[in-house]
Parts: C-alpha cells; sequence; structure tokens
C-alpha cells in the first residue's frame, strides 16, 4: 500500500471534524454504514473509489484532496477549519484579513 493511501483515513476524518459532522451525520450524507466511516477512520478498511467520491461528495470537498491533499494530513483540524471559512470569504475580505494578521504577528 502506498504512503497516500495510508494517510486516507486522517484526512477523512480531519476534514469530517474541520466540518463539525459525526460520524453518524458523515455516514448519513455518503448513504455508507457508521460503523464502515469508524473502521475507515481506523484504517481498517479499504474503501473503493465509489466510497470515496460518496464521502469527498458528503464533505462538499473535491475528491483529489481525500486522496492527495497534503495540507490535511499535516493540518490540525481547527486550522482546516479556518481555512474552509477562509475559503468563504471575498476577495477584499481575504484581503482585509491578510493585513490584519500581518499587523497582529508583528506584535
Amino acid at each position: 500500500m502506498n504512503k497516500n493511501n495510508l494517510n486516507i483515513p486522517h484526512r477523512i476524518k480531519n476534514l469530517r471534524e474541520s466540518k463539525g459532522l459525526s460520524k453518524n451525520q458523515l455516514a448519513k450524507l455518503a448513504e455508507i454504514s457508521q460503523s464502515y466511516i469508524s473502521d475507515l477512520e481506523a484504517g481498517k478498511k479499504n474503501p473503493t473509489i465509489d466510497i470515496l467520491d460518496r464521502i469527498a461528495k458528503a464533505l462538499e470537498t473535491p475528491l483529489t484532496s481525500l486522496i492527495s491533499d497534503p495540507t490535511s494530513e499535516t493540518l490540525p483540524s481547527d486550522l482546516i477549519q479556518l481555512l474552509e471559512t477562509a475559503k468563504k470569504l471575498s476577495p477584499e475580505e481575504r484581503e482585509a484579513l491578510t493585513r490584519y494578521l500581518q499587523v497582529r504577528l508583528k506584535d
């Protein structure tokens, strides 16, 4: 099994937590069992592309982010949530937030 496959469970868990979803909620959205989600996050299951696609859609994220996004495996769930929130900002709001953070980090 390649290294990326080993990180899929962590990516799913991080994304699920960043969206504030329980395993049961994700299971319902993806139309799979909660026990399958639990086993998947524990690394006990090897999901098919179809299952990964359903999970990605339930998490409102591209399938590629489950398979190959390195930031999902290295960032804590609270930072992933912050990034997800920032994605929803307008370009002007992002620019203002960036300026604010730059000023705050200089202190």
